[in-house]
């Protein structure tokens, strides 16, 4: 749901996600999230929240998303966003609403293609002096399974705040049952990161670390529970 909102299409259980990244080992630049999706014969129902940032700044998102699974060929997820920036020492809160469109493929059984989008038709925070507009963000990505214990990812990103694109390249390795280890990188900027993960019958458990280029270190945990049979 935080990449990609077709990708809980195929979920058959009800999942509760829960995530933090301490970014460059600074409080102030905390990122939190915690998602939670239902399966219905309908599609999937999901929920989302995200936060970045201190009492003196942060910014928020709120997320309700729909993903639907038409076969192996096709999946769809549409989420709407609910944004508050609030700015500590009473500057104020501000708000602005959009949503993010995202569909997948299992072109083969080994060959997954995705593609997604974020604010396609330009938001704004309009409260704000200069009508701060939102990035609109574009992603491709593959995913190959060269074994069963194997995935190699790629993806192509383009910001409207940044300049360029950034590519990122991410390996998978399933070092023993449940066990995982993860190493990835990224240009524009440079990161380097490396994370481990861990799964149980009904929880998985993942930590990470990156490295970048100027900013430094960030560490990351994160938590999935599926409930159901």
């Amino acid at each position: 749901m935080q990449n990609n909102p077709a990708g809980m299409a195929t979920l058959k259980k009800i999942s509760l996600g829960l995530y933090y990244e301490n970014r460059w080992l600074l409080p102030e630049t905390a990122y939190k999230c915690g998602a939670f999706a239902l399966p219905t014969k309908f599609g999937t129902l999901g929920l989302s929240f995200n936060q970045f940032g201190s009492s003196k700044y942060n910014e928020n998102k709120f997320g309700l998303a729909y993903a639907k699974d038409f076969g192996k060929y096709l999946q769809i997820g549409l989420q709407l966003d609910y944004l508050m920036l609030k700015i500590g020492n009473d500057y104020g809160k501000y708000n602005a609403v959009t949503f993010e469109l995202g569909i997948q493929s299992h072109i083969t059984d080994k060959l997954t293609l995705g593609t997604y989008i974020f604010n396609p038709v330009n938001f704004s925070f309009e409260q704000t002096l200069y009508h701060e507009k939102l990035p609109i963000v574009r992603r491709v990505g593959l995913a190959y399974q060269f074994t069963k214990d194997f995935i190699g990812q790629c993806e192509i990103e383009k910001d409207t705040e940044k300049e360029g694109i950034s590519l990122r390249g991410g390996l998978e390795y399933e070092a023993f049952k449940s066990f995982y280890i993860r190493a990835g990188v990224q240009t524009n900027p440079g990161i380097l990161s490396f994370g481990l993960g861990y799964a149980i019958r009904f929880a998985q458990i993942n930590v990470a670390a990156q490295l970048h280029n100027e900013l430094g270190a960030s560490v990351q945990i994160g938590m999935i529970f599926s409930i159901g049979k």
